[in-house]
């Protein structure tokens, strides 16, 4: 697992913005006994990453769906559970809901340069509803944080692999990249750690026999292999696959 800073980020459980350099932790309100519920899920996973590295973070909790994001031709598809983005410039949002751009832009400009926020992660409510789905997901795209603080070069590395692998049509899934494998290493431990190793395997068994589509079953059966015990380089890991997608790239077809 990626080494953090150590500084302390005691989570702010609160519906508004908070301090520069502590985590915001939105929850769309549902009914109160449910909004408390997430709100303590969150920041139990909060407290698991421990020190975070620096930057304004906002985790948005949704109380629907949000169906840009769950398209198959302009999102991420059905199978989406949430999302992270850092925010380097305003499009860094563009299809984003109104709700969290007016949030990390307050003026409602795409074309203000004064953001509120430097990364956002995003969770759908149908994710929300379960709690080992909520745990692993937030975890998830919190790792994603993680990586972004304290190994940008690493992280855009990965990225420009995902765009390649779109622009090429190579036939990779996304969870073969480092940063998704480290992302799915520390979100089954921190579930495990939280919810117990029962619950996350039952929870992962039931995706595997239900999946939402082929490539959403091709993922849970790549957790389910996962060893969280194992240390995961994500430095070296990522040098490697870029030696070997270079190389895949670089066959005749």
């Amino acid at each position: 697992m990626i080494s953090q800073p150590k500084r302390s980020t005691k989570p702010k459980m609160e519906s508004q913005l908070s301090a520069r350099g502590l985590p915001s932790v939105v929850v769309k309100p549902k009914n109160t006994s449910e909004s408390k519920r997430r709100q303590d899920a969150a920041g139990q996973v909060l407290l698991a990453f421990g020190d975070l590295p620096r930057g304004r973070l906002l985790c948005f909790f949704d109380s629907e769906d949000c169906g840009a994001f769950k398209d198959e031709i302009i999102g991420f598809g059905k199978a989406n559970r949430g999302v992270s983005v850092p925010i380097s410039k305003p499009s860094s949002l563009r299809g984003w809901p109104d709700e969290i751009i007016s949030i990390i832009y307050p003026s409602w400009s795409l074309d203000d340069k004064n953001r509120t926020f430097d990364f956002v992660t995003y969770l759908h409510d149908s994710t929300c509803e379960d709690p080992v789905a909520m745990t692993m997901t937030f975890a998830h795209e919190l790792q994603h944080f993680v990586q972004c603080g304290t190994m940008r070069a690493v992280f855009e590395a990965n990225e420009a692999f995902r765009a390649l692998r779109l622009k090429s049509g190579d036939g990779f899934d996304s969870h073969e990249l480092p940063i998704e494998k480290d992302a799915r290493i520390v979100a089954k431990r921190i579930a495990i750690r939280i919810l117990g190793r029962e619950a996350v395997d039952q929870y992962i068994a039931r995706n595997i026999a239900n999946p939402v589509n082929d490539g959403d079953r091709r993922n849970w059966s790549f957790i389910s292999g996962l060893d969280v015990s194992k240390p995961y380089d994500l430095e070296v890991e990522t040098k490697l696959f870029g030696q070997e997608l270079e190389s895949r790239l670089a066959r005749p077809l």
